[in-house]
Parts: C-alpha cells; structure tokens; sequence
C-alpha cells in the first residue's frame, strides 16, 4: 500500500472516530476543566495526536476509544499541571443535555431541575478527586469499570468501590439534609 493510500486510511478513520466520539470526548474534557475554549483546544489537540498515532488501526473500535479517552485525561492532567487548579465537576452539560431532551418545559420545572444540578455538583466537590474522576468517566463519558480501571491504572474492583464510596457519600448527603 502507498503512503498516500495509509494516510488517506489514516484520515478517514480518524475523521470516523471524530464523528463517533466528539461530544463524549468533550463533554468530559469540558466537566473537568469548566472552561468551553480550553476544552474546545483539548479536544483538537486530542484528535491531532489521534491523526499522528501510526498503531491507531491496529486497535479495535472500543480500544480506540479507550485510547482516546486515555489522551483527553492525560491532557486534562497536564493542564491541572501547568495552571496549579483543582479539578471540579461541572454539570452544566448534562443540565443542557437534560432540558433539551425534555424539549419545552414550564420555567418552574427548568428552575428546579438548575437547582438540584447545582445541589449535586457542590456536593460532588466534596467527594475525594478519584471518586469525582470515577463519577465523571463513569456517568459522563458513559466508560465501564474495567475501562476506567485500565486508564487509571488501578483494578477493576478498586474502581467499583470508589464509584460505590462516592454514591454512598451523596447519598448521605442527601439523606443528612433531609432528616
């Protein structure tokens, strides 16, 4: 096969991948870093090194993901590094998300819906930095244990306890402002 022929194969699958995973990919860039133009920057930088990557073929379609999961974490990492910030969830996509699924709702219900989100994202700030990255891997980027245990680094059942200490945590939270 020519050159020209792998870059071409190279492009397009890239371009497929893009087309496939985009929104989740940015959607738990955005919820890490909370600011839309960092993001957007991140997001590219990620497809850019998705487009250099020569072993990116070889992988099948969910560890192409993982990889691309792996270099979006591995960028939000090293942007906490380099501006000395400390990582919080953002729920403002899901809040998005929710209230165009729902198409028209009444004001009452949109304000609600804004007031428990803010609710659950300070209560998320709580929770230690490995159940709010969990959370967010888990519910955001739609990841499964065993996935999210492989990009941490850690085994799959240190990674269901965390997600289950972090539920529990909100749960008692919410249990504890209740009663």
């Amino acid at each position: 096969m020519a050159q020209k022929d792998i870059s071409t194969v190279g492009d397009r699958l890239v371009t497929e991948l893009y087309q496939r995973h985009a929104n989740r990919i940015f959607k738990y860039i955005y919820t890490s870093i909370h600011k839309r133009e960092e993001a957007e920057d991140m997001l590219a930088e990620v497809f850019l090194a998705a487009f250099k990557y020569k072993g990116l073929s070889r992988l099948n379609e969910q560890q192409q993901y993982a990889w691309l999961i792996s270099v979006a974490r591995n960028k939000t990492i090293d942007w906490y590094r380099r501006s000395n910030r400390y990582s919080h969830t953002s729920l403002e996509l899901l809040l998005d998300k929710d209230m165009s699924d729902a198409g028209e709702r009444l004001p009452e219900h949109v304000m609600i819906k804004q007031e428990e989100y803010a609710l659950l994202q300070e209560r998320i700030l709580h929770l230690p930095e490995l159940q709010q990255e969990v959370l967010r891997l888990r519910f955001i980027v739609g990841l499964r244990s065993v996935e999210i245990a492989s990009m941490i680094g850690k085994t799959e059942g240190a990674i269901q306890a965390a997600l289950w200490r972090a539920l529990r945590a909100l749960r008692t939270l919410y249990q504890n402002e209740k009663g």
